[in-house]
């Protein structure tokens, strides 16, 4: 056998097994896109409902009798434990 055989034999052998391997996720893509395309084209967005009328105002709620709020933390303090479990302000 040549030289060229043998090369024509290594390229051509493994394209040849995967080439319907290939082809054939292709063509399922090629259908996939074509529904996800028919999908996107039927699409028709609807208007956004208008938004709910301000309560109050704009002013908060008073809470409810038995309602408990939350803690309020400032992020602009920052905070630090040491070692010993004291806490340092930094």
């Amino acid at each position: 056998m040549s030289p060229d055989l043998i090369a024509a034999a290594v390229l051509i052998g493994p394209a040849a097994i995967l080439a319907p391997v290939c082809l054939t996720g292709h063509l399922r893509q090629a259908r996939h896109d074509a529904a996800a395309a028919a999908v996107l084209a039927a699409y028709h967005p609807a208007p956004p409902a208008p938004p709910d009328p301000p309560r109050g105002g704009g002013e908060p709620l008073p809470a409810l009798p038995g309602e408990r709020l939350a803690t309020v933390t400032h992020l602009d303090t920052r905070r630090c434990r040491t070692t010993s479990g004291e806490r340092k302000t930094a």
